[in-house]
C-alpha cells in the first residue's frame, strides 16, 4: 500500500493533467511558495495546465504515516529537475481513500533554495 501511495505522489510531481484528476480530491487543499500560495479544487489542476511539469523527481528523507484508518500522511524532501533547473523543497502530502481510490486531500511545500 505504501508503495502505491508514493507511486502516486511521484505521478503528481512528473505526470500531467490526467493525474491530478484521477487523484485529487475535490476539497483539497494545496500550499505552494509564492506567487502561487493557497489554490483549492479546480484552480490547482488550472495551474496544472499552464506549468510545465519536472521531468524527474527525487524523494529522499521518506516517511510515512497513517494517523487513522484510510488516511496516510507522506513527508519528504524532494529534488526536481527540469530544462536544467534545480527545485528543492521539504514537502507534505496527506491522502484519504475513497471508495476505493486513494485521492490526495492537501499538500505543501517548503523551499529549500
Amino acid at each position: 500500500m505504501n508503495q502505491q501511495i508514493w507511486q502516486i505522489e511521484r505521478h503528481m510531481w512528473t505526470g500531467g493533467v490526467e493525474a491530478f484528476q484521477n487523484h485529487l480530491a475535490d476539497l483539497c487543499v494545496m500550499a505552494f511558495p509564492a506567487p502561487i500560495g493557497l489554490c483549492f479544487g479546480q484552480k490547482v489542476i488550472d495551474l496544472v495546465r499552464e506549468a510545465p511539469r519536472w521531468n524527474d523527481v527525487a524523494m529522499s528523507e521518506q516517511t510515512t504515516v497513517s494517523p487513522s484508518q484510510g488516511v496516510i500522511v507522506l513527508a519528504y524532501r524532494a529534488e526536481g529537475r527540469r530544462d536544467g533547473d534545480v527545485y528543492r523543497a521539504y514537502c507534505t502530502s496527506t491522502y484519504a481513500e475513497k471508495q476505493g481510490a486513494w485521492k490526495i486531500v492537501q499538500h505543501q511545500q517548503t523551499p529549500l533554495n
